[in-house]
């Protein structure tokens, strides 16, 4: 089956409306949720008159613990609980894109990312042009000739070349990248004594985590000793900062046509 023509748009739907919520002014709780769900509509909106997708899906998270913490119960522990204010935000905004002919996707166990990039892969290898609407610098492990990322609140894309400007790395070697130096948003540890220009040199030497730990002896140093200890960690780290690819959506293409509503 062939995809070529298809235009799909994958929408982060936590990132795009946790930074809405996080600029909207006020106190007034009322007031807080229903200006960050009009504002979130009419970005989405804009979002889809820019892109012109043929189709959209609208990614959320699980709200119980994933398949990451099952692996390490330490995975964004220094993350506050989600407040029921952003919950019921959530679920005035999956029914507001209802309304306008978006379909929105949640799966128990898995992050936004994660169906995102399930999605992203199977359809770009059957030909569709994919975009990610997200300012998420994770995604862009992702980059591909058929799978771009655009930043909606700069209104610019997301680029290898931008990568490789701002981190001093392939796309592909993010992974490797936050295995290396840590990722503390999401509380996972890297190896000590290595940040982010030791991390791009590596990198720019070896190709993957991998090959740089297989080479410790060769790197030397204090640096070379802590791959040695903290391989492991490292290790898991890499696991948990990769998207999965191989999850099952319950739903086909056809599902996530865009037809604005009437």
């Amino acid at each position: 089956m062939s995809l070529a023509g298809v235009r799909l748009l994958l929408v982060d739907a936590p990132n795009l409306i946790r930074r809405i919520h996080a600029a909207v002014p006020g106190q007034d709780r009322t007031q807080k949720i229903d200006q960050t769900v009009s504002s979130s509509l009419a970005s989405l909106k804009r979002a889809l008159t820019l892109h012109s997708p043929t189709h959209v899906l609208c990614a959320f998270e699980s709200e119980g613990p994933t398949w990451r913490h099952a692996i390490n119960p330490d995975y964004k522990k220094d993350r506050p609980a989600m407040p029921a204010e952003l919950r019921e935000i959530y679920t005035k905004c999956k029914e507001g894109f209802e309304q306008d002919g978006i379909h929105s996707v949640n799966i128990d166990g898995m992050e936004a990312d994660d169906i995102i990039a399930s999605t992203a892969t199977r359809a770009a290898s059957l030909g569709a042009s994919v975009t990610i609407l997200s300012t998420d610098t994770g995604q862009a492990q992702l980059l591909s000739n058929n799978i771009n990322q655009y930043d909606h609140f700069k209104d610019k894309p997301i680029t290898p070349d931008s990568i490789r400007d701002k981190l001093g790395i392939e796309p592909l070697q993010l992974v490797d990248y936050y295995a290396l130096v840590g990722d503390g948003s999401h509380s996972l540890s890297g190896v000590p004594g290595v940040g982010a220009k030791t991390a791009a040199r590596l990198l720019g030497s070896y190709p993957d985590l991998e090959a740089i730990i297989k080479n410790r002896e060769e790197i030397g140093g204090r640096v070379g000793e802590n791959l040695g200890e903290h391989a492991q960690t490292a290790s898991q780290t890499r696991q948990l900062v990769s998207l999965r690819t191989d999850i099952s959506i319950e739903k086909s293409l056809k599902d996530f046509r865009y037809k604005p509503a009437s």
